[in-house]
């Protein structure tokens, strides 16, 4: 199974001998399968909307804020409204500050003015236009909390707009202590082998470099949706974000293997963008 995997990917460069026709044929039959083996039969229609899960993303407090990490990255869907929630933590938002109102706008789940709303709704807008406001792809936004003792609290997000499938429906801020080890998630991909979310990131970009598939790829997206919530949750495993993005696990096994063994030829090169 192992084996068949590697050769319907194409990692297994070696022991291939195809012609170039036929090769990209098969790893796009094998990227396609993977996609429609790890959707909802459902998703699978020709027709049918291909909608994530709706989900929740716990994201701890001191990350929310900025004082372990950069700012956490908001993604908001075109359609679709994106929450973050503040009632795990016991905090009322008091003050919500948009550094960039043109391509968002958002809403609480009670007037601000009764000290009382807990969440914040996010959802993208066509362009407006302000008189002398500059504009950027990746704005900013502020959002201040007062908790039950009356201490403040100063949050930052930076809000991104997508285009590709939605991955979750809100974040949910947490007290909950990150792992004291600050060991970085793994998944294994062999009996005494175990990949970081380095490692696929750096197979899928090796495996876009060498023509196996292309940027624009569904599966591409689909993986890329998985690494960012991968960096992004501290409370589930990859096996866990694997189940709630829908990806293949197969697949994920193959680009940490393949990352492995481009990080004892290379360094990291620089993965392509795509419009999301």
């Amino acid at each position: 199974m192992h084996k068949n995997i590697i050769m319907f990917f194409g990692f297994k460069r070696k022991s291939i001998m195809m012609k170039n026709v036929l090769l990209p044929k098969l790893i796009n039959q094998f990227l396609y399968t993977s996609l429609a083996l790890s959707l909802p039969l459902s998703l699978t229609l020709p027709l049918a909307p291909s909608y994530a899960e709706s989900a929740i993303l716990t994201v701890n407090a001191n990350q929310a804020r900025g004082l372990d990490s950069k700012a956490i990255d908001v993604k908001v869907w075109t359609g679709r409204a994106t929450a973050v929630d503040f009632s795990g933590v016991n905090e009322r938002i008091t003050q919500i500050f948009l550094a960039d109102p043109t391509h968002f706008t958002y809403a609480t789940d009670t007037a601000l003015d009764n000290g009382q709303a807990t969440t914040v709704f996010l959802r993208k807008i066509k362009p407006l236009k302000f008189p002398n406001l500059t504009t950027t792809n990746v704005t900013n936004l502020f959002v201040k909390t007062r908790a039950s003792d009356g201490k403040l609290h100063l949050y930052t997000f930076n809000l991104l707009h997508s285009n590709s499938s939605p991955a979750y429906s809100g974040l949910s801020i947490s007290n909950q202590t990150p792992n004291p080890s600050r060991r970085e998630p793994t998944l294994q991909v062999g009996s005494f082998r175990k990949a970081t979310i380095n490692d696929i990131e750096r197979g899928l970009v090796s495996a876009i470099r060498k023509g196996y598939t292309p940027p624009s790829d569904p599966v591409v997206t689909k993986v890329r949706e998985f690494i960012a919530l991968a960096r992004n949750t501290s409370d589930k495993s990859l096996v866990e974000i694997a189940q709630n993005t829908k990806v293949s696990l197969p697949l994920l096994t193959e680009l940490g293997l393949l990352g492995i063994e481009d990080s004892l030829k290379q360094p990291l090169p620089k993965q392509p963008q795509s419009n999301n």
